[in-house]
């Protein structure tokens, strides 16, 4: 179809996904290199024969990687393939030492997965394609600019081996919004499973593959025909490396198309780079076709038989599961029951805490209280998981009524995150212990005899004035009383 006639009819927006997720091993997927970057790691350093391609070295396959993909496929509910081949694709760029990638081609370890995702309230299952192992190349960096601007650029081959599962989707995506929430939740469940590390530099990276197509094309139930995609030139868009950053880089993808149709100009067929730093992609090359990879069977590599270890290789309760069941088991809302499970290790820390008191006094801390402390400092769970004790000893003071909810949050709490002391300690020092009903009694009635004109102002019916009197009564005790009995006191003596 030419474009001015395109032009004259309303777009959809195809969208396809490959992502290519680090796998955590202690080595390279083909040799005893580590994956580990050392401090002040000078580039070219954590390198062998094997991964640098030099001749007569021979690949041995990392039985880890073999596992973590295993366990990508059963999360993905993908089929794990009876027999899988490692091929070569060849091809020359700078960060390929070898001038060919040992990937896998036609007998991938999983194909034919889904992964359901929500996006603003709808539901949605997206097709797995297939999920494959394969070999990192080095990387790239670009001097005095970006790929299209740099003066020189340099090639470190540090990373050149670094085992890879690419993931690789069904055009299932009409927006850039539901390509977000999907890599979302594909970093979610990975995280689970324990095989990714989203902290590490370069563990995700996203090449993303958008097309136009008519919007009459598109079936009530959202499938296209492998006749309009074909129809459609494709463009591949790399260098994407967080959810945030393809949802970016495919609003302006999309709008680039879209202006472009508009003039009455065709979109190319090309691979385009994401330059984050100016938020453009910016033309790379003309688009390959799979006949120009040569692909062909890797000779040194047998293939392998693994589908029985998806019976054999345990994962983890999953996220969805996991939500459904503190729902259901704990009977917290769905809300506090997302936030409880947005890591494995929030959700272990919860079910330690809830083991010892009741459900939603444990949601309640952790969830709000924890979780909104952490972030605030940019912390993590996993930097406060070896004083899971200390916290259970805040909770079990708030619960055994020793010290107050609010100096419970607004000072212990805080002061265990700032200054690493144990909550006992704080307590102690600060002399936050609940006061008892005398000592309540007394700062009720020195905030009575203090203030006449808040007492006036009560007995002529202005609301505010008992807050006032609440507030006085909170500051004499420091917080250490209970503030629905300091509201009652007060009205009782106020009503006298």
């Amino acid at each position: 179809m030419t474009a001015q006639a395109l032009e004259q009819r309303e777009l959809a927006v195809v969208i396809g996904l490959e992502v290519h997720v680090q796998l955590e091993t202690a080595t390279k997927i083909f040799c005893s290199c580590s994956t580990e970057p050392a401090e002040d790691e000078e580039p070219n350093t954590r390198v062998c024969p094997v991964c640098l391609g030099l001749p007569g070295a021979l690949p041995v396959l990392n039985e880890a990687a073999v596992e973590s993909a295993v366990k990508i496929g059963k999360a993905l509910n993908a089929d794990i393939a009876e027999d899988t081949r490692f091929h070569r694709k060849n091809y020359y760029y700078p960060d390929l030492p070898k001038n060919f990638q040992i990937t896998q081609y036609d007998a991938p370890i999983c194909a034919d997965g889904t992964l359901e995702v929500s996006v603003e309230g709808t539901r949605r299952d997206i097709g797995i394609t297939r999920a494959h192992l394969e070999e990192d190349p080095g990387s790239l960096q670009h001097k005095g600019g970006s790929i299209d601007t740099a003066d020189y650029t340099l090639v470190n081959y540090n990373r050149a081996g670094t085992p890879l599962v690419e993931i690789v989707t069904e055009p299932d995506f009409r927006s850039p919004q539901e390509t977000r929430a999907f890599l979302a939740k594909l970093e979610e469940v990975l995280e689970y499973l324990g095989v990714f590390d989203a902290t590490r530099d370069g563990s995700l990276r996203i090449d993303a593959n958008i097309s136009l197509v008519p919007a009459d094309e598109v079936d009530d139930d959202g499938s296209i025909s492998d006749e309009a995609l074909e129809a459609a030139n494709r463009t591949e868009v790399k260098n994407i490396s967080s959810h945030k950053g393809a949802e970016k880089a495919l609003a302006y993808e999309v709008t680039r198309q879209k202006n472009a149709i508009k003039r009455g100009r065709a979109v190319e067929q090309e691979t385009r780079h994401w330059d984050e730093s100016r938020g453009i992609t910016v033309s790379m090359r003309s688009k390959e076709e799979e006949k120009d990879y040569r692909y062909f069977r890797e000779a040194d590599l047998p293939p392998l038989q693994v589908a029985h270890w998806k019976e054999e290789i345990p994962i983890p309760e999953l996220p969805d599961a996991r939500r459904e069941r503190f729902h259901t088991e704990y009977g917290i809302d769905e809300e506090s029951a997302s936030k409880l499970t947005s890591t494995k290790e929030v959700a272990d820390f919860f079910e330690d805490v809830a083991a010892e008191f009741d459900a939603d006094l444990a949601a309640t801390w952790v969830a709000d209280n924890l979780l909104g402390e952490l972030n605030y400092r940019d912390m993590h769970i996993t930097d406060v998981s070896d004083r899971l004790d200390e916290f259970t000893r805040l909770v079990e003071l708030v619960d055994a009524d020793e010290v107050t909810t609010k100096n419970a949050e607004e000072i212990v709490l805080r002061e265990m995150l700032d200054e690493g002391k144990d909550p006992d300690t704080i307590v102690d020092e600060a002399g936050l212990g609940k006061a008892d009903d005398d000592e309540i009694g007394g700062f009720v009635q020195e905030a009575i005899d203090e203030n006449p004109d808040a007492v006036e102002d009560y007995h002529d019916g202005e609301g505010g004035a008992l807050n006032f009197l609440v507030g006085q009564v909170m500051q004499k005790s420091k917080g250490s009383a209970d503030p629905g009995t300091v509201n009652q006191l007060l009205r009782e003596r106020l009503d006298e």
